[in-house]
């Protein structure tokens, strides 16, 4: 699917739902909303966004491995130049229109914190230490994820638990920037 169609399907959407959502005219303010829609209309619009955000996560796994093998370079953001981890993350995640900042740093506070135990597809992993995140990388599933490795010299797949290293830095937070439910978040 295009970013094109992405992006048109989430738009379409998310404009279903606000449309649910407006129920009655009131004098004074113009507008009554719901905080809960009802009915079957409702529920397939939700279940219709649903399925929009696992496309989404979808996509940004498949365009992250398509990665794989792109040579580390520090300060590279694009396939043409190279990667490095945070550039990688930026360039994977605008190619299905969604905005990053450009630093690990920055990007280990967008969207919201998520448990291990909880993670899905498409979230963003940081490593680190706690006040200084240094590296970053996106959950592709099966405790596995893609980034872009200093050490390897190129973009490849790593397991989440891996074992300590000096080279290796530890695995600080799970941010989860595509919500499982209510869309794109904190960017």
């Amino acid at each position: 699917m295009s970013a094109f169609a992405i992006r048109w399907l989430l738009l379409a959407t998310t404009i279903m739902v606000c449309a649910l959502s407006v129920e009655n005219a009131l004098p004074e303010q113009g507008v009554v909303v719901r905080t809960k829609p009802r009915g079957w209309f409702h529920q397939r619009a939700v279940t219709a966004f649903e399925q929009k955000q696992l496309a989404l996560r979808d996509s940004i796994v498949r365009i992250a491995q398509a990665q794989l093998g792109a040579p580390y370079v520090f300060g590279g953001a694009s396939p043409t130049n190279g990667f490095d981890c945070s550039g990688l993350v930026r360039w994977v995640f605008g190619q299905v229109q969604v905005r990053s900042p450009r630093l690990a740093a920055h990007q280990a506070r967008i969207g919201k914190p998520v448990e291990a135990k909880l993670l899905s597809p498409g979230d963003l992993l940081t490593f680190g230490e706690r006040d200084s995140i240094t590296h970053i990388g996106i959950y592709i599933g099966d405790g596995r994820f893609v980034h872009a490795s200093s050490v390897a010299g190129r973009v490849v797949v790593s397991p989440l638990d891996r074992p300590r290293h000096e080279l290796i830095k530890p695995f600080v937070g799970a941010r989860r920037v595509i919500a499982a439910r209510g869309g794109v978040r904190g960017i």
